[in-house]
């Protein structure tokens, strides 16, 4: 068992409140990315974790041990912590073939031989590597280092496995390959993994739960699909994906837009009449048919992406948006068009005017 509990950990430096008041809870097995822009304190949870730095106030458990009680100074050290880290940089040893970097976590425990050559043959074709087993990592490409970085860390079995920022040096191409890579080597090793980045492609792509962090402050813990489809406040609709902002006022079962239309919305329940916001992403808006009502915009640009075309446009009350349309097999909408636009209701976010809270039902988020 693997379980990782957080509760109440405040981190400092100076006078600079890193992490403030963070609770989570990551299951055992479970891939759990902490996803955020930079100086959100992501990597410094993850070195909170690992015991590299050492929160003022709350408990980290780990396997239900207490690991971290910050209020009675005791700070388990990383010897005892059973976990590994993956930094950015691949930290191999140049003058060890890839074989001796994967096998020397293994020497160090004084195994023996034959187990730790069963384990290394084992771990490098996990990760497809065992071509490269007498290779120098000097003659390896970046992706390949990776993954020997990647073996090294498997390879002695600990609890947890940490991930700070992985793939950040790798081009494009090659980052997509290895987050596959990653993902497919944790299920099949099914081991706990907290991940950091700031790509929010990547967590989406590799992770079992995101927990989104802003300010020291985690903002909403649940699955990639549902922080995608109903965002616990407009920070997350904003980072997580493209989202338009408009300002309405809900009222009786419907949303009223300064244009003068009105559209009914049933997934706020029982909320009063108030000014909102509504999150509407690219895809979530439908061009109007010639006669129907909706709101008024303008086109400005637009972009062929062959399925797909983007168009760009100016709201009746100036703001821009942004719209994602199946391309038309005739014609691209011109440049200066007047179109109306309605809204796929099922799929839009209603926030509170200030952004805090999403009014609409079917907000999972486990912050704990």
């Amino acid at each position: 068992m693997s379980k990782i509990e957080l509760k109440h950990i405040d981190k400092y430096y100076g006078k600079n409140h890193i992490l403030k008041d963070v609770n989570l809870t990551i299951e055992d097995g479970d891939f759990m990315t902490l996803l955020g822009p930079s100086g959100c304190g992501k990597t410094t949870t993850l070195r909170v974790v690992s015991g590299l730095e050492k929160p003022q106030n709350g408990t980290i458990l780990m396997n239900g041990k207490e690991i971290v009680n910050a209020a009675e100074a005791h700070f388990a050290p990383p010897s005892e912590r059973d976990l590994n880290l993956v930094f950015q940089s691949y930290a191999l040893w140049p003058h060890m073939t890839v074989r001796e970097n994967v096998a020397f976590g293994l020497e160090n425990r004084h195994l023996p031989k034959n187990e730790i050559k069963r384990r290394v043959d084992e771990i490098l074709e996990t990760v497809k590597i065992t071509q490269y087993a007498d290779r120098l990592p000097e003659r390896l490409s970046g992706g390949q280092q990776q993954r020997v970085a990647l073996a090294r860390a498997i390879v002695i079995k600990p609890d947890v496995l940490l991930m700070d920022e992985p793939l950040s040096n790798l081009d494009a191409k090659l980052r997509i390959e290895m987050r596959n890579a990653i993902r497919q080597i944790q299920n099949s090793v099914g081991i706990t993994t907290i991940y950091v980045t700031h790509d929010q492609e990547e967590a989406m792509a590799v992770s079992d739960r995101i927990a989104v962090m802003s300010g020291g402050v985690i903002q909403h813990v649940s699955t990639p699909k549902s922080i995608y489809q109903r965002p616990a406040n407009q920070f997350v609709a904003n980072f997580i994906g493209r989202s338009n902002t408009l300002s309405a006022r809900y009222a009786q079962g419907a949303l009223h837009f300064g244009n003068g239309y009105v559209t009914p919305y049933d997934n706020c329940g029982n909320a009063p009449a108030e000014d909102v916001l509504v999150a509407v992403r690219p895809e979530e808006f439908v061009l109007a048919a010639d006669g129907q009502q909706g709101i008024d915009a303008t086109v400005v640009s637009s972009v062929f992406l062959g399925l797909n075309t983007t168009y760009f446009v100016e709201l009746y009350d100036g703001t821009n948006a942004e719209i994602v349309e199946e391309s038309s097999i005739s014609s691209i909408i011109p440049n200066g068009t007047k179109v109306k636009l309605t809204l796929k209701q099922d799929k839009i976010n209603v926030f509170t005017a200030d952004g805090k809270t999403n009014l609409t039902k079917g907000v999972v988020n486990d912050v704990r």
